[in-house]
């Protein structure tokens, strides 16, 4: 660990070594600096040389993501600041990062610089999925520094603070991306991929990359956990599929109703076909339908079932509704619409509804409903309303996962 080495084009993170104790302690006493992080102040040469040495034997003991690192600018080998991550046991052991940088090298951008390159080591390196951020509510900088990053404004909490417990902004950053380097950036990580193209492209491979991340054993009970929501019986239940792609839900709705007949409706050809192969052997109980479920004329009274798996997360909450209509009015009375996906809380909601944002803004046109492949999930609350709204008469939590991420809920709703 003592070894790790961050580089980006400007600095170089690594630990503090001895001869930075002068620049440590010089840093630490500047006006801003003193001001905000009191703990950090180092007075003297002496006092931030033992500093050092205390760290440097007892940070780097404890595991990962506990690391402090000295800013270094690579022009002249200045230190510049600190950095530093660790968790915070009176928080529930969060992570949390944070930053300063001494007063005469502010306006620079080296805190962004350098905050990128800490994120990108917390969650491709620590393997962490959120980090959190503390900033006075007067300290502005920092907390633009913050949003820059891309964190979100989680509410207040009371932390210990030069003596006394104050009141700070508290941020929250989940891991949505597999960031591909010390310097990403949310337009080279993300790229607005037309929704039939994007999975024409993956078909072949989608069922592994379904399950990849999690064991096949997690997958599966995901997947059974969502077919237990279905009732069990042996009627021939007519049932239709929204975004089936390669009907990975489909054995685990005919282990409930066997007798099925089920309508795969997508718009990726090439997945319609290999959900055909695969169950070729039950061919005489599935109708493919090739046609985006966002503007399909969806018949009336034709289905008992209306089920959705991991799909509606790619539109916006005004888009979504225009489908939970057509959902509605194909429904017989008294059926169901069951749909398993990406729910998640609020703070996460907003950082998917900015990074939409950022993303969808390098195109020459707005985006129509479901033209292309980004998430954009909701909450829990705007889900239940959104289903309420487009005329179901209940709606029912199955399952709730959301405060897990990368989790998300089953529901039922019913006509």
């Amino acid at each position: 660990m003592q070894n790790l080495k961050i580089e980006t084009a400007r600095l170089i993170l690594r630990p503090f070594v001895e001869t930075d104790a002068a620049m440590a302690s010089y840093n630490s006493k500047q006006p801003s600096v003193a001001h905000f992080m009191p703990e950090m102040v180092k007075d003297t040469e002496e006092a931030a040389f033992d500093w050092i040495r205390y760290v440097n034997k007892e940070l780097w003991s404890i595991d990962k993501p506990c690391v402090l690192f000295a800013i270094i600018r690579k022009d002249d080998e200045r230190c510049v600041g600190c950095i530093f991550v660790n968790r915070k046991e009176e928080w529930g052991n969060i992570v949390e990062m944070g930053c300063y940088i001494g007063d005469e090298y502010q306006n620079s951008g080296y805190a962004t610089e350098a905050g990128k390159a800490m994120i990108w080591w917390v969650f491709e390196k620590a393997g962490q999925d959120v980090i959190s951020a503390f900033a006075k509510p007067e300290n502005k900088a920092s907390q633009r520094v913050i949003e820059k990053l891309g964190f979100i404004y989680a509410g207040k909490r009371l932390l210990p603070h030069n003596g006394e417990d104050c009141e700070f902004d508290y941020f929250r950053l989940y891991h949505t991306d597999d960031l591909p380097g010390p310097e990403w950036d949310t337009l080279w990580v993300n790229k607005a991929e037309k929704m039939g193209d994007f999975f024409n492209k993956r078909a072949a491979g989608y069922d592994d990359t379904r399950v990849s991340g999690m064991s096949s054993g997690c997958a599966n009970s995901d997947y059974v956990k969502y077919g237990s929501c279905l009732p069990k019986t042996d009627e021939v239940l007519k049932i239709l599929d929204i975004g089936c792609g390669t009907g990975f839900e489909l054995p685990y709705i005919w282990a409930r109703i066997p007798n099925a007949h089920i309508t795969c409706l997508d718009l990726s050809r090439n997945m319609l076909d290999l959900l055909l192969e695969k169950y070729r052997d039950r061919r005489e109980q599935i109708t493919v339908i090739e046609a985006s479920y966002t503007d399909w004329l969806y018949p009336e009274a034709a289905f008992d079932i209306v089920t959705s798996h991991s799909t509606m997360h790619h539109l916006w909450p005004e888009e979504k509704i225009g489908v939970y209509r057509g959902i509605h009015r194909a429904l017989v009375p008294g059926g169901s619409y069951i749909e398993a996906d990406f729910i998640v809380d609020g703070i996460l909601a907003e950082q998917y509804k900015r990074r939409y944002e950022a993303i969808t803004s390098a195109l020459s046109n707005k985006a129509e409903a479901g033209e292309y492949h980004i998430d954009i999930p909701c909450t829990l609350e705007v889900q239940i309303k959104l289903l309420r709204d487009a005329g179901f008469c209940s709606v029912e939590v199955l399952d709730d996962r959301t405060e897990a991420h990368g989790s998300g809920a089953i529901l039922q709703a019913r006509k």
